[in-house]
């Protein structure tokens, strides 16, 4: 069964449609509606003949419903779901609609404490609903074989998560002012799914009950009941962890976002390299693509690849874009951005190993590169990536000291260097990916390699369309 919470404040969109004064009359009018329905309603079953259940049963079912409803699971702000739905619907289907009424009402009387409006209003719309869930039942399917007891129990069940839906509906637009048919169709897709697990086992219990002893589904009910929890329960964990990706999600958006602002603040003073570094993310992710690592591995080359010269914002001004020979400390202060950049990254929670990656992609796979003169496979594996598609991309690029090369003559180089500048698997990865790529792509002009921050985002989360970078290449 379902319940109506309090919204967070974050679900108020608008402002309150009633004044404090008239939300409270309209509540207390709403549930006095609601209790005075459930009072005609049983009225009219007995002016109509409807009698009381067999005693000890609906006492039994009574009992079972009050335990189920302390069992809560809270769906969202403002949905709890109980496991009480099988006895009521039981009572309803196999006892009549009064004892329906009689386990409705006493399944609440723990939530007496609650303020009593909102009691009313519960208990108003479960009498009532159950009532009519039974009269439901009993008028439209009166036979007590195993088909037409099926036939019971969906109509009981579809007219009680329709008719709770809508009352739940009713008020919180009146607490709230909150658009009525969104939380009933919440409500309702919540209600149909657990209806596909809850007809199936109540009918069967239905039978048993009828039709061998009625002590046979009281022996059932206990393991009914705990199946019905755990279904509400793996609702609730597959929720969670539908929460858990969306947060995750969100995070690697705000990570390529932050990394992205941080690459165009460099881009801005060096108009030489601006797009180079989303270049070199995007040749570095296709290197991991091709070369079969992880997704977490190819998310990792793109954002190493994205800020592995962030380092050069602390090279001084004019340094970069000088066409002649650089000094010895100019070339010195050039050396020193990846260890900057990695002091940089190292500052931020979780960019670690992004760090070290940054540190090293100077490193020569022969051990003559710096900062740390390291060789072969001591290089880390993101670090042998980026250096690769690093030195692809700047081949490929106009710089203030010479011409770009073609993407031909920039393969060749990285050919001949295998092995000594350059890790070989991370070279035979690239010219795999070069052999099937567009002409644009080769030869560093392709229009994704522009520094867009929406873009990036897109396609680091596999959401980009038609403008996405190649997938094709590997």
């Amino acid at each position: 069964m379902k319940k109506v919470g309090t919204p967070l404040k974050a679900d108020i969109t608008t402002e309150r449609r009633l004044s404090s004064h008239q939300q409270t009359l309209a509540l207390r009018s709403h549930g006095a509606l609601l209790a005075l329905g459930a009072a005609a309603l049983s009225s009219v079953l007995l002016y109509r003949g409807y009698h009381l259940g067999p005693l000890v049963p609906t006492a039994m079912m009574a009992v079972a419903a009050y335990i189920c409803e302390r069992l809560d699971v809270r769906l969202s702000p403002h949905l709890e779901v109980s496991v009480s739905f099988l006895p009521l619907i039981f009572a309803a289907v196999v006892l009549g609609p009064l004892s329906a009424v009689i386990v409705a009402f006493v399944c609440l009387l723990g939530e007496l404490g609650r303020p009593w409006e909102r009691w009313v209003i519960w208990s108003g719309t479960r009498c009532l609903v159950l009532g009519a869930a039974g009269l439901a039942a009993v008028s439209i399917s009166p036979e007590t074989t195993l088909g037409g007891l099926f036939v019971s129990t969906l109509i009981a069940s579809v007219v009680t998560v329709s008719g709770e839906s809508a009352a739940g509906a009713i008020t919180l637009s009146i607490r709230e002012k909150w658009t009525p048919r969104t939380y009933f169709f919440e409500l309702l897709q919540v209600g149909l799914t657990g209806m596909v697990v809850y007809v199936p086992v109540i009918a069967g219990l239905a039978y048993a009950y009828v039709h061998v002893s009625p002590w046979s589904a009281v022996i059932f009910v206990g393991p009914a009941i705990a199946a019905q929890r755990y279904f509400v329960l793996y609702r609730e964990q597959a929720r969670a962890t539908n929460e858990l990706e969306s947060a995750v999600a969100k995070l690697s958006r705000v990570n390529l976002s932050f990394a992205t602002a941080l690459v165009t603040a460099l881009d801005a003073r060096d108009h030489y390299t601006a797009g180079h570094s989303a270049a070199v993310a995007i040749y570095a992710r296709d290197i991991a693509i091709e070369a079969g690592l992880s997704q977490s591995e190819r998310e990792k080359a793109h954002l190493c690849g994205l800020l592995h010269d962030i380092g050069k914002i602390g090279v001084p001004v004019g340094v970069l874009e000088k066409s002649g020979s650089l000094t010895t400390g100019e070339w010195s202060a050039v050396q020193s951005h990846a260890e900057v950049g990695a002091s940089i990254l190292d500052r931020i929670e979780g960019y670690e190993e992004i760090a070290t990656a940054v540190r090293h992609h100077h490193e020569r796979f022969d051990g003559e590169g710096y900062p740390g003169g390291i060789a072969g496979e001591a290089i880390p594996l993101l670090s042998r990536i980026v250096a690769v598609a690093d030195a692809y991309s700047a081949m490929t690029s106009e710089r203030p000291y010479r011409i770009a090369l073609s993407g031909e003559e920039a393969r060749d180089r990285l050919e001949r260097e295998s092995g000594k500048q350059f890790d070989p698997a991370a070279v035979r990865a690239l010219v795999a990916v070069l052999d099937g790529a567009s002409e644009a792509y080769v030869a560093g002009t392709h229009t994704n390699f522009e520094l867009e921050i929406g873009e990036l985002v897109a396609m680091e989360l596999g959401k980009s369309s038609s403008a996405a970078p190649e997938p094709s290449l590997v």
